[in-house]
């Protein structure tokens, strides 16, 4: 009996309506080292370091005096924080040539030393990684922030709340700020992440009677967002450099797992005309994960889509003034968020109208009005309105309806300035088909992360280039290429993803 190939094409819209088998090596820096070292020649502690880390020293002996006595105490502590116990970091600075390490003092900015660094020698980025865990739960804390401070640099944690940053060698003496809803928000010299493999955060909360909630309505709270909202967010364009992942499982199974670097054309919030505009840098799927023989799931319009989320720019239904009137608002608490008090704006559907309209909540920053995280999806009844649009064909004698969607949004506030930082959609499907004997449940989970922006004077990419909502992301991707990442930031595939997939864990061990 020949077996007939169902297609069915999904897509995800918001109704305003691997991977990496081998990534360059991180830093020398990086190596952990032990040492125990009392009242001895510099010289001598460099050369105990240099056995144990395999790495070499190179320094102007006028500079560095090797025969002058130090101590200095270490267990499975990195190399940069050894040799900055040694080095003041700000007296001296520490180049990376492959295995060869040069030390100079600071104010030798000619020295002849760094000469000997070609320009063509690629910067050896730090890669810190790490777990976030609650306090005292001691379970992971998924989707917490890892930023650096003042700069649009940052990713955040997985599922099973493990991360990890590539850094400029220049930036790893800056802050890091660490931050998730609920919890306290931590800062911290970048490097001492070479030196911890948990970071512990704690449980934060706010009663409400000390906030007032009762001094403000929700009425007047959208209100103030509305007319807060070109102080809050750029009124420039900025150009985001993007990670973004989408996976497709059928039941426990990953049928396909694609990533790619891209970059966003951000138009201005104040501008409500022009819309974000996508491109891809560079784009993958792992060759590891096979489809069902029967079923070709394909998702329209990914990385475009998913960009949307944006309800700020986009204006969605549950902030548009001329939609209010459909949804039931609520002021629920108030919880911390970056040292600060937010709101949490709880809304849903008035019920008796034939309106398709989101569940949802989000965190009002008290000061500025900024949203700072929106989460929101449809209940049962709005799953049922909303099917017509999520599933636009499916063959016939195929039943197909979705069982779950949730969408996430997060800002991030840089130079003053709110700017979106990550994005997920997480949509489940039922399909069954009586004839061929299936019923399964797919999971489709969107995730977008802004690894780094600046500001632009472009105004838009070429037609050929952008992405657009009827493209199939599978569709648009070249070869498997092992070497792929380099030195772009990512979301550190969870455990489940990796067990999936075996090249995701000889890069991230």
């Amino acid at each position: 009996m020949q077996i007939r190939k169902i297609s069915i094409l999904i897509i995800i819209l918001l109704l305003a309506v691997g991977i990496n088998a081998q990534q360059q090596d991180g830093s020398v820096f990086e190596r952990r080292i032990s040492i125990n070292a009392e009242n001895q020649p510099l010289g001598n502690i460099l050369d105990q370091i240099s056995w144990q880390a395999r790495v070499y020293f190179s320094y102007d002996a006028a500079q560095i005096q090797a025969e002058k006595k130090y101590s200095v105490k270490a267990i499975e502590k990195s190399l940069y924080s050894v040799l900055t116990e040694i080095f003041s970091p700000g007296k001296f600075k520490f180049r990376e040539l492959e295995n060869q390490i040069i030390i100079t003092k600071n104010e030798a900015i000619n020295d002849s030393l760094l000469t000997v660094i070609p320009d063509s020698i690629p910067v050896k980025y730090f890669f810190l990684s790490g777990k976030i865990i609650d306090q005292k739960k001691n379970d992971p804390i998924p989707y917490a922030s890892v930023s650096v401070f003042n700069k649009p640099i940052g990713t955040i944690t997985n599922t099973d709340g493990e991360f990890l940053l590539k850094l400029h060698p220049d930036y790893i003496q800056d802050t890091l700020v660490i931050s998730s809803m609920g919890y306290m928000q931590q800062a911290l010299p970048a490097f001492k992440l070479l030196d911890q493999d948990f970071i512990e955060m704690q449980q934060v909360s706010i009663k409400i009677r000390e906030i007032k909630v009762t001094s403000t309505t929700p009425e007047k709270l959208l209100e103030n967002i509305r007319e807060n909202l070109s102080g809050n967010y750029t009124a420039s364009p900025q150009l985001m450099t993007a990670f973004y992942r989408e996976t497709i499982k059928q039941d426990d199974n990953y049928i396909n797992v694609s990533e790619a670097v891209m970059e966003i054309l951000k138009a201005p919030y104040v501008n409500t005309f022009r819309i974000d505009l996508a491109r891809l840098v560079k784009a993958r799927q792992s060759p590891d994960v096979q489809p069902f023989k029967w079923i070709n799931f394909k998702l329209q319009g990914g990385p475009f889509t998913i960009t949307r989320l944006d309800v700020v720019k986009t204006v969605e239904s549950f902030l548009d003034k001329e939609t209010e009137q459909f949804y039931d608002y609520r002021i629920s608490k108030v919880v911390w968020y970056n040292k600060q008090p937010v709101y949490v704006l709880k809304f849903e559907p008035v019920s008796g109208f034939d309106f398709h309209g989101f569940i949802g909540e989000l965190y009002v920053h008290r000061e500025t009005f900024a949203i700072v995280h929106a989460r929101y999806g449809f209940n049962k009844k709005g799953l049922k309105k909303a099917t017509s649009v999520l599933i636009k064909r499916k063959p016939p004698g195929v039943k197909a309806r979705p069982s779950f969607v949730e969408y996430e949004v997060n800002y991030r506030q840089y130079q003053g300035k709110w700017h979106l930082a990550n994005a997920r959609a997480s949509v489940k499907f039922k399909i069954k088909s009586r004839k061929d004997d299936i019923n399964s449940e797919f999971h489709s989970v969107s995730e977008l992360l802004i690894t780094d922006m600046q500001s632009t004077e472009l105004k838009r990419f070429s037609r050929k280039e952008s992405i657009s909502k009827r493209d199939i992301f599978v569709e648009m991707i070249d070869d498997y290429d092992p070497g792929f990442w380099e030195n772009y930031n990512i979301i550190k595939p969870d455990e489940d993803l990796r067990n999936a997939i075996p090249e995701l864990i000889s890069e991230n061990n």
